[in-house]
C-alpha cells in the first residue's frame, strides 16, 4: 500500500509571510481588546461628566424654585396686610392681631416666618404725637429710638412673634438704619415686596444658636389710587410698611423639604445676597463649607426675589461621580475589559484552527450586520416619531424624530414607561381603553395630547402595532408618533369662526338653535323647563349716528361683556345680528325668577358705558321679552316666536319694562318669526350731539328713544 501524505492544516496550505501574520493574531486581539476597554471607560467618564452637570442644574432648579415659592409665601402675607390697612384707611393693633391670628389658626404662616407686623410713617413735625400715642405692655409710654433728630421716622409700632419676642423692637426707628432704610424707600417707588439685607447676627430664642436674618417690607399707602411716588423722598402718601422678619435657615429647611430631588441628601447647599459667593452675603450655609478645601466644585444660579439678587449653590453628594466624570465603575470596566481581553487573545488561537468556520461565520455575521446597519438607518431616518417598548410597554429604543417631537432623548426613557407623556387631559380610563384594544386587536390609532419634556402640550397622531412571535405572543410593541398641533389649531379656529359672531365672540344663531333643541329634549325626558329671553337694545342708532359705527361696535362688544356676567355654565348668550341678542336657560327657574332676572339685565344695561373708546360716558337700554318652555310653546319655533313678540311689547310699552309672553300665542307661518315692521323715526333733536352736563361729562341721554328705532351696525 503506498505511503500516505499526511493531512494538512489549512494553516499551512496559506503562503508563509501570511501564515506569521496570522500567528500574530491573539497579540492583535489583546491590542485591540485593550484599545477598545480604553474606548469604553472614556465614553464612560464622559457619560459621568454629562450626568454630574445634569443632576447638579436639576438640584439648583429644584432649590432655586424652592427659595422663590417660600419668598412668595412670605410676600403674600405682608401684601395681605397692606391690602388690609389700604381698605380701612388706618390699621390698629388690635385688628391687625385679630387678623394675624385668623392667618395662624388657617396655617397660612410659612415656615421660617418670625413675625409680622408694622411701621407708621411718622413725620418729624408728629413724632411727639406718636410717641405718647405708642404703648407697652405694661402701660408706660415707648419712645422712637435711637434718640436724635430726623427728617422722619419709620417706628415699628406692633411686632407680633413667632415663638418669641423682643419688646425693645418695639418703636425701633427702621429708617435710622442704612439697610433697612434702602429696603424702605425701595418699597415706596417699586410698589412690591422688598427684601432687606441680611441682619447683624441675631440669636434664635428657641435654639441659641446664632442664624441669618432678613425683613421683607412692602409699603402701606394712604390712597392707594394716588400716583406712586416719582422721587424716593416723597412719602407723602405713604401710611406706614408692613414687615416680616425671616430667619433663613427654617426657611431653607422648609424649602428642601418640598424638594423630591434624589440628589438632594448628602449634597452642599448654600444661599449668598449678591451676584457672588462671599463671606460677608453668605445666607445659609449648615455645614460651614464656604472657604474650605471640602467645597471643591460647587455651582451657582442666580435668583430675583423681593427685589435682591441672590445666588443658590449647590455641590453633589461624594456619592455621584464628581465633575471630572472619574468613578469607581470605571476601574471595574478596565478590569473586566482587561480579562475579556485575555481571553479573547486565548480563544483567538483557537479561531486559528477553524478559520474556515471562523470565515463562514464573519461572512454571516457580516450579511447581518448589514441588515442591521439598514434597518436602523431606515429607523433613524423616518420622519415620523418611533418607539419601540418590550411586550410590558418599557421603551427599548426611540429615533431622532421621536426626540425632536417631544424632547425625550433615548437616555431619559430606555427601561421606563412612556407613562411621563400623560399630559393631564385625558382620563385614566382612556388610557386603560387604549391598551386593552392594543393587546385585544394587535395595533391603535389615537390623537393624544402628550406633554413634552419642556412642559408644553402637543397633539400627537399615534399608532402602535404588536409584534408577535411564531406562537402569536407580544414581543415588542412599535409606536409612531406625529405633532399635529397646528392642524388641530387651524380646525377649532375653523369651526369657532363658523358658530360664534366675528365681532363680540358670542354664539351664533346656528350655536343657539342647536342648542335650544337639545335644552328642549333634555326638558322633555327630565320634566324640566327651559327659559328664554329676546332682547333687543333701544336707541343704538342714535349711538350710530352721533358716534359712527366703530364706536357702535364697541358698544356692542361691551354689551355683551355684560350679559356675559349673568350667565351660569349651561346658558347661553346669542347675537342674533344687529343690535339684538337672545338668552337660552336649560333648567330655567320660575316665571317670577325669570323675570327678576330680566328686571336685572335692564337695570344693569341701563347704567352708562364709560369704557367705550372715543366717548366719555354713553347710556342706552333694552327691551326684553321672556317666554319658557312648555307654557308659551310647545316647540322651539313657538317658544322663539312667543319671546320675540313679548319683546316688541316691551318696546311698545311706556317704560320699556320686560314683558312675559302670552301663555297662548298666535300661530306662526313659519319656523322662524315673522319680521317686525317698526316705523323708522329720526333721532331727537338732543341726541344729534353730545350734551354737556354741569359737570363737564358728555353724555348722550337715550332714555327717551323711540322704541322703533333699528338694530345698528354689525
Amino acid at each position: 500500500m503506498p505511503d500516505q501524505a499526511p493531512p494538512t492544516t489549512p494553516a499551512s496550505l496559506l503562503p508563509a509571510p501570511l501564515r506569521n501574520k496570522i500567528s500574530q493574531l491573539p497579540w492583535v486581539v489583546l491590542g485591540l481588546g485593550l484599545l477598545i476597554t480604553t474606548g469604553i471607560t472614556i465614553q464612560n467618564v464622559l457619560f459621568h461628566r454629562r450626568y454630574h452637570e445634569h443632576a447638579e442644574l436639576a438640584l439648583l432648579d429644584d432649590l432655586a424654585d424652592g427659595v422663590i415659592s417660600k419668598i412668595n409665601a412670605y410676600s403674600a402675607n405682608v401684601a395681605s396686610i397692606s391690602a388690609m390697612a389700604e381698605a380701612h384707611g388706618s390699621l390698629s393693633p388690635e385688628s391687625f392681631r385679630s387678623y394675624l391670628e385668623q392667618l395662624r389658626k388657617a396655617q397660612q404662616l410659612p415656615q421660617g416666618t418670625l413675625g409680622l407686623g408694622y411701621a407708621r410713617y411718622v413725620p418729624q413735625a408728629d413724632k411727639s404725637t406718636f410717641e405718647a400715642s405708642l404703648k407697652a405692655t405694661d402701660g408706660q409710654a415707648i419712645q422712637i429710638h435711637p434718640a436724635g433728630l430726623r427728617p422722619a421716622y419709620a417706628p415699628l409700632t406692633v411686632l407680633q412673634a413667632m415663638g418669641h419676642h423682643n419688646p425693645q423692637d418695639i418703636g425701633l426707628d427702621l429708617l435710622s438704619e442704612p439697610n433697612s432704610r434702602a429696603a424702605l424707600i425701595q418699597a415706596v417707588t417699586s410698589g412690591k415686596p422688598v427684601l432687606s439685607a441680611k441682619l447683624e447676627e441675631s440669636q434664635n430664642a428657641s435654639t441659641q444658636e446664632a442664624s441669618e436674618e432678613v425683613i421683607l417690607y412692602t409699603v402701606i399707602r394712604r390712597d392707594p389710587k394716588a400716583l406712586e411716588p416719582s422721587q424716593p423722598n416723597e412719602l407723602g402718601n405713604v401710611w406706614g410698611w408692613a414687615s416680616s422678619p425671616i430667619l433663613i435657615e427654617e426657611m431653607m429647611e422648609a424649602a428642601q423639604r418640598n424638594i423630591n430631588n434624589p440628589n438632594l441628601p448628602g449634597s452642599t447647599v448654600m444661599l449668598f445676597d449678591g451676584e457672588r459667593p462671599s463671606h460677608f452675603g453668605r445666607l445659609y450655609d449648615p455645614t460651614d463649607s464656604f472657604g474650605t478645601p471640602r467645597l471643591s466644585d460647587p455651582n451657582y444660579q442666580k435668583i430675583k426675589v423681593g427685589g435682591r439678587t441672590w445666588l443658590v449653590g449647590v455641590q453633589l453628594t461624594r456619592e455621584l461621580p464628581g465633575p471630572d466624570g472619574l468613578h469607581w465603575s470605571q476601574a471595574v470596566i478596565l478590569a473586566v475589559g482587561s480579562l475579556l481581553s485575555a481571553l479573547a487573545a486565548m480563544l483567538s488561537r483557537e479561531l486559528l484552527l477553524s478559520h474556515r468556520r471562523t470565515v463562514e461565520a464573519l461572512n454571516q455575521l457580516s450579511a447581518t450586520t448589514e441588515d442591521l446597519a439598514i434597518a436602523s438607518a431606515v429607523f433613524e431616518a423616518t420622519v415620523e416619531g418611533v418607539v419601540i417598548t418590550n411586550s410590558e410597554g418599557l421603551v427599548l429604543s426611540l429615533n431622532q424624530s421621536f426626540t425632536q417631537l417631544t424632547g425625550y432623548t433615548n437616555i431619559n426613557l430606555r427601561g421606563k414607561s412612556l407613562g411621563v407623556l400623560r399630559s393631564g387631559k385625558h382620563k385614566p380610563s382612556f388610557y386603560e381603553q387604549l391598551w386593552q384594544e392594543l393587546l385585544q386587536k394587535g395595533s391603535m390609532h389615537r390623537e393624544i395630547w402628550n406633554r413634552c419634556k419642556d412642559g408644553s402640550v402637543r397633539l400627537h397622531d399615534v399608532s402602535i402595532t404588536t409584534v408577535t412571535d411564531k406562537l402569536l405572543r407580544p414581543l415588542h410593541h412599535v409606536a409612531m408618533y406625529r405633532d399635529i398641533t397646528e392642524r388641530h389649531a387651524e380646525q377649532q379656529t375653523i369651526l369657532h369662526q363658523a358658530t360664534h359672531d366675528a365681532l363680540t365672540g358670542l354664539a351664533n344663531r346656528t350655536v343657539l338653535v342647536d342648542r335650544l333643541e337639545q335644552a328642549v329634549a333634555m326638558a322633555q325626558r327630565y320634566g324640566s323647563t327651559v327659559g328664554l329671553m329676546f332682547m333687543d337694545l333701544d336707541g343704538f342708532k342714535a349711538v350710530n349716528d352721533t358716534y359712527g359705527h366703530v364706536v357702535g361696535d364697541q358698544l356692542l362688544i361691551a354689551v355683551s361683556r355684560r350679559l356675559e356676567t349673568f350667565l351660569r355654565k349651561t346658558d347661553t348668550v346669542c347675537r342674533q345680528g344687529g343690535d339684538e341678542f337672545i338668552l337660552m336657560l336649560p333648567h330655567a327657574p320660575d316665571l317670577e325668577t325669570l323675570m327678576g332676572l330680566a328686571e336685572r339685565i335692564q337695570a344693569d344695561l341701563r347704567k352708562p358705558f364709560t369704557s367705550v373708546p372715543g366717548t366719555e360716558e354713553l347710556r342706552i337700554s333694552v327691551s326684553i321679552g321672556v317666554a319658557r318652555w312648555p307654557e308659551h310653546g310647545s316647540d322651539t319655533d313657538a317658544v322663539m316666536q312667543a319671546a320675540d313678540r313679548a319683546m316688541y311689547q316691551s318696546k311698545k310699552s311706556a317704560h320699556k319694562n320686560p314683558v312675559l309672553a302670552d301663555c297662548s300665542p298666535e300661530p306662526a307661518a313659519g319656523p322662524w318669526p315673522a319680521p317686525r315692521h317698526r316705523p323708522a323715526l329720526e333721532p331727537p333733536a338732543n341726541l344729534r350731539r353730545p350734551v354737556v352736563e354741569p359737570d363737564g361729562v358728555k353724555t348722550v341721554p337715550l332714555g327717551n328713544i323711540a322704541s322703533g328705532l333699528d338694530g345698528g351696525h354689525a
